[in-house]
């Protein structure tokens, strides 16, 4: 079930730009402080709704770290609404999905578009992921850190 804290658009969004990062780059440029900020939250809540990150996945019969497991949650979520909602609701499983995002020979490999890595502004160069794009162009456009932001509440 997907968490009712994902809006519609935030998955628009990433189905429609990827896999052009500058795509994204763009429209976040052109979004109100309120929306990155909602971008921000929903992204972390996805990848969250995935799995506790310190139980860690297995995979090959070895437990991911934390930080590792994090990383793969993320990556499921920038692969598009359609990806999260199959791991969500068990078509297939973690495990699976860090076979591909690995690069491994999987047989979710032809689900999975890789982002190019690409964008305009060289300031933005350090936070060239779905994820992490949004906290360059925050820091660029309101000179704050957007995570220090969220978690000052």
């Amino acid at each position: 079930m997907e968490p009712e804290v994902v809006p519609g658009w935030f998955w628009e969004v990433l189905d429609t730009a990827r896999p052009s990062l500058s795509a994204l780059e763009s429209w976040l440029e052109a979004q109100p402080r309120d929306v990155l900020e909602t971008y921000a939250v929903a992204y972390l809540e996805a990848a969250e709704s995935l799995i506790d990150f310190s139980e860690g996945v297995t995979v090959d019969g070895e437990v991911w770290s934390e930080d590792s497991t994090e990383d793969l949650c993320v990556w499921v979520v920038g692969q598009g609404r359609a990806f999260w909602r199959s791991t969500i609701e068990g078509s297939w499983d973690l495990s699976d999905a860090a076979q591909a995002y690995l690069r491994r020979p999987s047989s979710l490999m032809g689900e999975v578009t890789w982002w190019d890595g690409q964008v305009r502004r060289p300031e933005h160069t350090g936070y060239a992921s779905p994820a992490t794009l949004v906290h360059g162009v925050y820091r660029t456009r309101f000179g704050q850190d957007l995570y220090e932001r969220l978690t000052a509440g």
